[in-house]
């Protein structure tokens, strides 16, 4: 089926390359792929295409200058199909944005590589319903929080802290402990390996944000008291559909007290099938890093002390569902200064935790 999509939609469409029935595999042969846009759909001025390896991280790939006259776009790639490297059978995912007066038809393009040719076909319509309403995670605004009896919010330098909290509803929460082990809280709590923020008090959320936020949502700090903490959800999907996920990080609100008051915050955000500490594939993933955003703001339980704006900034990451695999685990984590490298101790470097919060797991095709 054509993708289908609204005039000024941009969007990611995929290319996938098989080998023929009987056919030797390919191991590292450098080709040219190049795709010929419809009429009416351009490659956008800041697009990107990236190559999904299923047991790697995606790979941004470095294209030639778009050819707007020819609508053509041309990139190399070393190609590996059926040769069971990590790199083999993956697929690419190219941007399109349809221009405001393309035809709405389906219009007809090109891929090619090397000889070989394919159609592309894009359908351009009125704007569909949009996937929204469908988040996969449970408790992605935070809002379902159990603290202990007795216990609730309370106020930490000038913020609203849930450090008594229990559980997080679905959410798994636990540490990074460096050399690849990732350890789950033995309770379930999340203790001080994260920690929570009231987002009616302290969030500052944008008013703008598209689904907007709701009353009750609250914000994770990843980092915890001095942790590399992690929180992660296992959600089942359908086998070769198309998803994204999409969240609001932010600059923690209590200003470093050390000098020069911009040391950065980390995030990793990823998507994993497999099981969890064992044979995982990662399907999407970035490493997001954010200094002091430089704005004042004044602290909802002491209106002497000044704190950080957030400077929330909406991420997504786009992802396919592999063939055979019906549930995948959203993670975030802190990785701290030393990143998640197998050899090396976790360093979260003292309050290094970025803010999380809005989380959201849809499907962006039917």
């Amino acid at each position: 089926m054509p993708k289908r999509l609204a005039r000024e939609q941009q969007e990611f469409f995929a290319i996938d390359l098989r080998l023929t029935p009987g056919s030797a595999p390919i191991s590292g042969k450098k080709e040219m792929i190049w795709v010929e846009f419809p009429v009416g759909t351009t490659f956008p001025k800041d697009g990107k295409v990236y190559y999904h390896p299923p047991k790697k991280p995606r790979e941004e790939l470095a294209c030639f200058p778009y050819d707007s006259a020819n609508r053509r776009l041309q990139f190399n790639h070393s190609i590996h199909l059926g040769d069971q490297s990590d790199e083999a059978d993956g697929y690419y995912s190219v941007n399109i944005q349809v221009l405001p007066d393309a035809l709405e038809d389906l219009l007809w393009g090109r891929l090619g590589i090397g000889t070989a040719t394919a159609p592309l076909r894009i359908q351009v319509g009125p704007p569909g319903p949009r996937p929204v309403p469908g988040n996969l995670l449970k408790n992605g605004g935070f809002t379902d929080v159990r603290f202990r009896p007795g216990n609730d919010w309370r106020p930490l330098e000038g913020v609203l802290y849930g450090r008594e909290a229990q559980k997080l509803d679905a959410w798994t929460v636990g540490q990074y402990k460096g050399r690849g082990v990732w350890a789950a809280s033995k309770t379930g709590e999340p203790g001080r390996l994260v920690d929570l923020i009231n987002g009616d008090a302290d969030g500052q959320f944008p008013a703008a944000a598209e689904p907007p936020f709701d009353k009750g949502e609250n914000v994770v700090d990843i980092n915890g008291d001095n942790t590399c903490g992690f929180i992660e959800q296992t959600v089942d999907v359908t086998p070769g559909a198309s998803y994204e996920l999409a969240f609001h990080t932010g600059y923690h609100v209590l200003p470093n007290p050390e000098e020069p008051y911009r040391r950065p915050t980390y995030l990793r955000a990823e998507v994993r099938s497999g099981k969890p500490g064992g044979a995982e594939t990662v399907l999407a993933w970035d490493d997001y890093v954010q200094y002091y955003t430089g704005k004042g703001t004044t602290a909802s339980h002491d209106p002497d002390k000044k704190l950080n704006d957030p400077g929330w900034r909406e991420r997504r990451l786009p992802f396919r569902v592999p063939q055979g695999v019906t549930a995948v685990t959203v993670r975030f984590a802190n990785p701290g200064r030393s990143g998640f490298d197998a050899e090396l101790d976790a360093n979260p470097d003292g309050s290094s935790g970025m803010l999380l919060a809005h989380v959201r797991l849809s499907a962006t095709t039917r």
